[in-house]
């Protein structure tokens, strides 16, 4: 099957909350990994054996032959953004203490730690009305299947509302993968090429929270 370059855009209907750029095959990834294992549950931990891990490899976007995938960060275009400070918060109704179930030991709520701590968070948002990425695949139809099955929602706190997905469209697009377009370890790159102000700790390939997937990277 012939590799093609496509770009996927998003239309979004609330404002979305993110602190890196996205990665489209991270957004995959969680796509991927519901398809496989359904409802099973799945316990997050910081390290793994090698047998243990999800074969990402699998998934219907180009893997490049060092190891990460052929698929963007996010972009978002150059028109003026509105950016915002909102909270999210989290608080213990005392009407509900009847309620919590504490098994043998004694009955006490405490807001300020533990289970019940109260948050009042801030959180930056920005109001984007579309966001795109491009990637390469074999199998845009997988692709898209997976996102329309189970990605609703882009970036951070997509439990509050953020990041909601209207629709979104995959078309066919002449993009240039030989400049940055994602995080890419710095190892891969000459020494002489790197531009010290676009590095960067961070994760460039899935499981994104995998600490052995952490790398100094070359990012947008």
């Amino acid at each position: 099957m012939e590799t093609k370059t496509y770009k996927i855009i998003f239309t979004l209907s609330t404002p979305m909350a993110f602190i890196d750029l996205p990665t489209f095959d991270g957004i995959l990834s969680y796509a991927f990994v519901r398809d496989l294992n359904g409802d099973k549950p799945f316990v997050q931990k910081l390290n793994y054996e090698p047998d243990e891990l999800i074969d990402f490899s699998k998934m219907p976007v180009t893997m490049h032959e060092k190891g990460y995938f052929m698929a963007s960060s996010m972009f978002y275009g150059d028109c003026e953004i509105l950016e915002e400070t909102q909270r999210w918060r989290k608080r213990w109704d005392c009407k509900n203490d009847e309620i919590a179930d504490f098994g043998e030991n004694k009955k006490k709520i405490d807001i300020s730690r533990g289970q019940f701590k109260s948050y009042d968070m801030p959180i930056s948002t920005k109001l984007i009305n579309q966001c795109w990425f491009y990637f390469q695949s074999t199998q845009v139809k997988e692709v898209e299947r997976l996102v329309s099955k189970w990605i609703n929602f882009l970036g951070k706190k997509r439990s509050q509302g953020y990041g909601e997905i209207k629709e979104f469209r995959i078309e066919l697009f002449n993009f240039d993968f030989n400049q940055v377009f994602r995080p890419i370890p710095t190892i891969f790159f000459d020494s002489t090429a790197i531009n010290e102000q676009n590095i960067k700790y961070c994760a460039w390939r899935p499981p994104y929270w995998l600490p052995a997937n952490f790398e100094k990277c070359i990012t947008l």
